[in-house]
């Protein structure tokens, strides 16, 4: 019969070195992350991510092709910074275009703002402003005016 009581997950990732490789590397990423994120600036930062670092090569994703333009004006200032701060080895930046990014931060941008609502409905004083109008024009407009100006509630 097998024992299977709940177990604390630092019990597991310290007695399986495969998962603690996994979780020292995610960490590791995670704080280059928020590093690379603090250098740039802050409509760049959102459009950009880090997506591996391996063998002295910082790999980083950006939405799109405009957004990986105005990241290589940052580059030098970018590998500086980032061997003075965390990663002394690095030697250089690869780029990969992943327009995920931008959907996902249009998603998230859509969750958070509010729905504004659009009204249809014309006021009484609109529909006063289109008889007046109507008054000084010619039949034909005036006629179209006045229809205009009925469906007002």
């Amino acid at each position: 019969m097998r024992y299977n009581d709940p177990q604390i997950l630092t019990s597991i990732l310290t007695q399986a070195p495969c998962l603690s490789k996994i979780q020292d590397r995610a960490n590791a990423l995670r704080s280059l992350a928020k590093v690379v994120n603090d250098l740039l600036p802050s409509p760049l930062n959102a459009q950009c991510r880090v997506a591996n670092y391996r063998q002295g090569v910082l790999i980083l994703e950006v939405s799109t092709a405009g957004w990986l333009t105005r990241l290589k004006y940052e580059q030098s200032n970018l590998i500086s910074e980032i061997r003075k701060n965390i990663l002394p080895s690095l030697s250089s930046i690869q780029y990969q275009i992943n327009p995920d990014i931008s959907v996902k931060l249009s998603k998230s941008h859509f969750l958070t703002s509010k729905p504004t609502l659009v009204s249809s409905v014309m006021t009484p004083q609109s529909a006063m402003f289109l008889y007046a109008l109507a008054e000084n024009a010619p039949d034909k407009l005036k006629k179209q005016l006045i229809k205009l100006a009925n469906h007002a509630k």
